[in-house]
């Protein structure tokens, strides 16, 4: 009973945002679209609708109902020109150029394939993925713009953080050591077929979550927080375009209690 105590007081200030999404408040992390987004510039929170950082949402009504007629999608091969230098210092310890080109080109091919996968395995969803870009066919495009690859060494100064810094039920390591997360950004458009106008563009980084007892499984491979945050985007995404504009999309909390 102390115990469940305990951890109920110590969750409920991260229970209690609501004026800022979980993400940007527990996590502070914020992304920098390109200019492969027409309108990169014009991205904001939608808190109401998206668990993206950015989001944009077209007002225009011919583009709109245009789009409103399309029941297919096509979803491009994703990219990776505009991939950002690695700064993480555990990274650059133990990622050649070549072993993180190596993964990178791993990662594009499962953000594509999973973004196929959340539509096709939605029986309800709005489109059906067609496998070549069609006058009849909305078209997604992705990019991922951002990768620090999970590291021994970050995990290993996390870890040692929670244990210099005994919190009960407080991630410490992951607070303290955000330098030593992983982190992946994807930036995405989808184009109306007629017009060739965009519809919506969004942009999101997300960092490995914050175990309070242990750390994830996934932080033991290289792309196993990458692969994590592209398959609740894909879900995420596939949500978003299958669900009335009133609905909101409710992103996964940045904290988790426990993890075996």
């Amino acid at each position: 009973m102390i115990l469940t105590r305990a951890t109920l007081f110590l969750l409920i200030p991260w229970m209690m945002i609501s004026c800022r999404s979980a993400k940007s408040v527990v996590v502070a992390v914020d992304v920098k679209p390109t200019a492969f987004l027409p309108h990169a510039k014009e991205l904001k929170e939608d808190r109401k609708r998206s668990p993206f950082l950015g989001n944009w949402w077209s007002t225009d009504k011919k583009v709109l109902a245009a789009a409103e007629k399309v029941k297919s999608i096509y979803i491009a091969p994703v990219v990776s020109d505009e991939l950002r230098a690695s700064t993480q210092k555990f990274a650059l310890m133990e990622f050649s150029k070549e072993r993180r080109d190596s993964k990178v080109k791993d990662l594009v091919r499962y953000t594509h394939d999973r973004f196929v996968k959340a539509f096709k395995s939605n029986k309800k969803s709005r489109y059906t993925v067609v496998d070549a870009p069609s006058k009849d066919a909305m078209t997604l495009k992705l990019s991922i713009i951002e990768w620090e690859p999970n590291t021994y060494s970050g995990l290993v100064v996390r870890e040692a953080l929670d244990m210099a810094i005994p919190v009960p039920f407080t991630p410490v390591g992951s607070i303290v050591g955000k330098s030593a997360r992983p982190a992946i950004a994807i930036q995405g458009v989808l184009t109306e077929p007629k017009t060739g106008k965009s519809v919506f563009e969004f942009a999101d980084k997300e960092e490995t979550r914050m175990a309070v007892l242990l750390f994830f499984p996934n932080e033991l491979t290289p792309t196993g927080q990458a692969k994590f945050a592209i398959r609740e985007w894909a879900s995420q995404f596939e949500k978003l375009m299958s669900t009335p504009p009133d609905k909101k999309v409710r992103d996964s909390m940045p904290i988790q209690l426990m993890e075996f």
